[in-house]
């Protein structure tokens, strides 16, 4: 009796295993990506983030909650293990971190960079510790140092006191810095922001950074391009209903999410530093990025555009994908090469 018992557990975990071992092969024959980057999608659409950002309810008690926080009581989770030098200061009351990589190999001595980092967070969240993995990733692979500005977010705050925070943050970075060795640089909603800073210097006839790199980039606010519908089906992630309201809460009161300042894709693209777009394709926002290719291309201005297949939003701060791997050195390589 006891034999057959374990024969039979025996051909249940052997098949088990078969299962899962023709499943990981799928994965990667037929879907072509790799099983971590397949199991992170599962994992984020276990969250309940979606969820929130797709109810009514949940989305009003969600930004009820963050009524009560404030930005300035941000640091860094003291989980993370920087492997930098990191240092805390303050510009007009906004939190500044500066990391500052010990990574000073020859080789990287004539692409040495200072990324100034905008995180992407909807404009309601402050930085994960993926933002963090991120930079640090950056400052161990090129060598590079970050400044990132933990800027005023929503509900109680809009893009007018964040914006103007932020803008006088890089130009104290412009006095320590060559704008040339400037890598302006952010992701989602930093991403945005990113764009609309550099359109800001153009007006400004301050000199552009030397690259600007949008990371899965949310450019338009208004959330009204109708491929929008088919996406979030597929994006684990994001929802129109959440987005269109934060960017109407960045916006203000009396505020137009189709403001370039909100909406940088109305914005002039012209005149700008040499900008590199990295996204994937089960991304709501997937739309801004490729809009934003079409109007540079209309605009008969380059841009350095980098599409990874089944990739969900933000998929370059993800630890241990192989894809995110890839788009970290795509993006090193494509700075480098200025």
């Amino acid at each position: 009796m006891t034999a057959k018992l374990m024969n039979g557990r025996s051909a249940l975990l052997v098949g088990s295993l078969a299962a899962i071992g023709g499943y990981c092969a799928y994965i990667q024959k037929v879907e072509k990506r790799s099983v971590r980057s397949k199991m992170a999608e599962i994992t984020i659409g276990k969250s309940p983030a979606k969820n929130v950002m797709s109810d009514p309810d949940k989305f009003n008690w969600f930004i009820q909650e963050k009524r009560e926080k404030s930005y300035t009581s941000y640091s860094i989770p003291i989980s993370m293990k920087m492997k930098a030098d990191v240092r805390k200061t303050k510009t007009d009351g906004m939190p500044v971190y500066s990391v500052r990589s010990h990574t000073r190999p020859a080789t990287v001595n004539s692409h040495k960079r200072h990324v100034f980092y905008i995180p992407g967070g909807g404009y309601v969240m402050q930085p994960h510790k993926r933002h963090w993995r991120f930079l640090r990733k950056l400052a161990k692979e090129a060598g590079w140092d970050s400044t990132v500005p933990i800027y005023p977010t929503v509900p109680n705050h809009t893009y007018e006191e964040s914006f103007r925070k932020v803008l006088a943050q890089y130009k104290k970075l412009l006095l320590e810095v060559p704008a040339e060795k400037i890598v302006l640089m952010g992701d989602s909603a930093g991403g945005g922001f990113a764009l609309a800073i550099a359109q800001q210097l153009k007006k400004e006839g301050l000199p552009q950074p030397g690259d600007l790199v949008l990371l899965s980039p949310w450019l338009d606010a208004s959330m009204s391009d109708p491929r929008q519908i088919e996406l979030e089906k597929i994006d684990p992630y994001l929802s129109r209903y959440g987005l269109k309201k934060l960017g109407d809460l960045w916006a203000g009161p009396r505020g137009d999410s189709g403001n370039p300042f909100v909406s940088p894709i109305n914005g002039d693209l012209r005149g700008l530093a040499q900008i590199t777009v990295l996204t994937g394709t089960h991304t709501l926002l997937l739309t801004d990025a490729r809009n934003l290719k079409d109007r540079m291309a209309r605009a008969g201005v380059d841009i350095q555009y980098y599409e990874y297949p089944k990739m969900t939003h933000g998929f370059m701060l993800y630890p241990l994908i192989p894809e995110a791997d890839a788009a970290v050195n795509q993006l090193i390589s494509a700075v480098n090469r200025q």
